[in-house]
């Protein structure tokens, strides 16, 4: 499991509150496909559910980014949104994966994605892209939502 309060925060308070739903979402997915192991019918609706949140959460924290890195004109938002496309087509890939399979092994293919993959790129992003981001809007004024 990931915890968030060992994960670096940024400049804009919304941004951190983003991240932390993020890793929560990821976290709850984790423990639910831990028991999946024993009993996958039992969580199965379970997992579906946290993990159609992960997705709209990840879809609506990319959003609020980029909004913000328009409308405060950020130099890098192309590159910054590049990433979240990326990103993204990668978690849909996983997401549309289970979706399909629904089964032990697909339970343990998200398991490796959302204890591993999932994690190490969010902390890579948030300590590059996301820092930078952070720090140029709170320094052109913009605050929280």
């Amino acid at each position: 499991m990931t915890d968030f309060d060992c994960t670096p925060q940024v400049d804009l308070e919304f941004m951190n509150a983003e991240h932390r739903k993020a890793f929560d979402d990821a976290n709850e997915i984790k423990r639910l496909l831990e028991i999946a192991k024993s009993d996958l019918k039992g969580v199965e609706k379970s997992i579906d559910r946290r993990l159609d949140r992960l997705l709209a959460d990840t879809l609506n924290h990319f959003f609020l980014e980029e909004k913000y890195m328009e409308e405060y004109q950020f130099p890098a938002r192309a590159r910054h949104q590049q990433a979240h496309q990326q990103f993204m087509e990668t978690m849909k890939v996983e997401y549309n994966h289970w979706q399909s399979e629904h089964n032990l092994a697909a339970a343990m293919r998200l398991e490796r994605y959302v204890d591993k993959d999932f994690p190490e790129w969010l902390v890579n992003h948030i300590v590059t892209m996301d820092t930078v981001t952070a720090s140029y809007i709170a320094r052109h004024g913009g605050g929280a939502l």
